[in-house]
């Protein structure tokens, strides 16, 4: 009977071991798979971490205005390249301009060059969430995030051509080309193409700004007139300036080939060839002459001036005023402007010129000289232009210019001789009798006897 108990016993014994195990099994299992779920979770997180960083990285449109440092890091250690999205179909560009839909096209990501040769847009981005595009380089670099290639994205693809040529060509956006090259070179990895596509832009455009600039100071030297009739590249009577441009063209392939492709293209290309770069160069350099001017007048300390009022060919009165000082071992008299005047009261006059002095912080204190004509306004011994002046400086001693004191001289000396008159009065009837017929002047010139001609006499010039 205790052989079959035995076996009982056993057998719970069994039960209760399978029991044990089953137990410890699930208590094992519970753990591990609270584990592996928490893990799993884990994993879930992280992944969408991921995967929202990766959306971060890859949709500039996401990009923050106002970058942090290792932001800005992590996306210029990407490169340009990972955001453009040149693959695209460029669905979503999709736009409605006057019922007719336009899209973004993949040959923005190119520019052609002067040449016909075609390089690469590497700065320009395609994000397809928006369906516009933006600028690599100022969304990391600009500050001006009203910029719509940094703000929000370009889409008007109607006028995507000029807008993109217009940006790339911007200052800002060329400075930010610049901060991009030189983190480039910093991190030893030189993008050769764009350095030297830059580089080459701006030999081609400083050889064609050399030469403009020599003949621009070529004709302002010699006082020559810069346009003609029109500006029509390849007319006779488009002035000196583009008809010399026109003559080194034949000689310089560099500026023949420039005048070939721009000539005649009128408004909204760069070309350096119209009258308003002229007029700003021509600008530009006065105001390098003037300011050398004035460094030299205030290297000298000590000076003199002479001026003298004038009539130009639109009948507008205006004051030459020239300065006159010792420098170096040599004296310089230097044209300094026209100046614009209403009245010849000598009120009027100094009050005109201390205006241009204190416009160039020149110091009346240290005029010590002043040279005008014999005009009651200008040598007044009260009221006149230099007696006003000589009231701000002391040591401004007047001297009448010689040339018209002996021109009034000569006059008056000749007035009182009735011999001088009547060999002046000979003179003129004689000049009026020979000038009145052609016939009679051949006869003047052919008679080889006279080593002298008839000339007009004139109130202010000895001959």
């Amino acid at each position: 009977m205790q052989f079959p108990q035995t076996v009982d016993n056993n057998k719970n014994n069994e039960r209760k071991d399978e029991n044990n195990n089953t137990e410890n099994e699930v208590a094992c299992q519970g753990p591990s798979n609270e584990i592996q779920e928490v893990e799993s979770v884990e994993s879930t997180m992280h992944n969408n971490e991921l995967d929202s960083d990766t959306i971060l990285r890859e949709d500039p449109a996401l990009w923050p205005l106002q970058l942090k440092e290792n932001e800005r890091m992590k996306y210029l250690n990407k490169g340009c390249a990972f955001f453009q999205n040149k693959d695209s179909n460029f669905e979503s560009s999709k736009r409605m301009f006057k019922n007719q839909y336009r899209y973004y096209s993949v040959q923005y990501f190119q520019k052609v060059m002067n040449n016909g040769e075609k390089c690469d847009r590497k700065w320009l981005m395609f994000p397809e969430s928006t369906g516009c595009v933006f600028c690599y380089v100022c969304k990391l670099f600009s500050t001006d995030f009203d910029n719509v290639f940094v703000k929000s994205g370009f889409y008007n693809w109607k006028k995507a051509k000029q807008t993109i040529f217009g940006h790339e060509n911007s200052k800002e956006h060329i400075q930010c080309m610049i901060k991009w090259i030189e983190f480039i070179k910093q991190n030893t990895h030189v993008d050769e193409y764009m350095v030297t596509q830059i580089k080459r832009e701006f030999n081609y455009w400083s050889a064609i700004l050399n030469r403009i600039v020599a003949v621009i100071r070529f004709l302002a030297r010699r006082g020559l007139a810069f346009r003609g009739h029109n500006e029509v590249i390849g007319s006779s009577n488009n002035g000196n300036y583009l008809g010399m441009l026109e003559l080194l063209t034949q000689f310089d392939p560099v500026l023949k080939q420039h005048i070939d492709f721009f000539a005649n293209k009128g408004k909204g290309n760069v070309n350096y060839l119209s009258k308003t770069i002229c007029e700003e160069l021509i600008y530009i350099m006065s105001q390098k002459v003037l300011t050398h001017i004035i460094t030299e007048i205030k290297r000298a300390k000590y000076w003199g001036i002479i001026v003298d009022s004038t009539t130009d060919i639109s009948h507008v009165d205006q004051l030459s005023v020239i300065f006159r000082y010792y420098l170096i071992g040599h004296v310089y008299e230097r044209f300094f402007c026209f100046l614009q005047i209403k009245s010849h009261e000598g009120k009027s006059l100094i009050t005109d010129i201390l205006d241009l002095l204190e416009r160039y912080n020149i110091e009346i204190t240290n005029c010590r000289g002043q040279a005008y004509d014999n005009a009651s306004n200008m040598s007044g011994k009260y009221s006149g232009l230099q007696a006003r002046l000589k009231e701000r400086s002391e040591l401004a001693f007047y001297i009448p210019c010689a040339g018209h004191s002996l021109n009034l001289v000569g006059q008056c000396s000749i007035s009182e001789c009735i011999n001088s008159i009547n060999y002046f009065c000979v003179l003129l009837s004689l000049y009026s009798f020979f000038v009145a017929s052609t016939h009679r002047w051949d006869l003047l010139k052919g008679n080889h006897a006279l080593n002298h001609t008839l000339k007009r006499l004139s109130d202010t010039r000895w001959s």
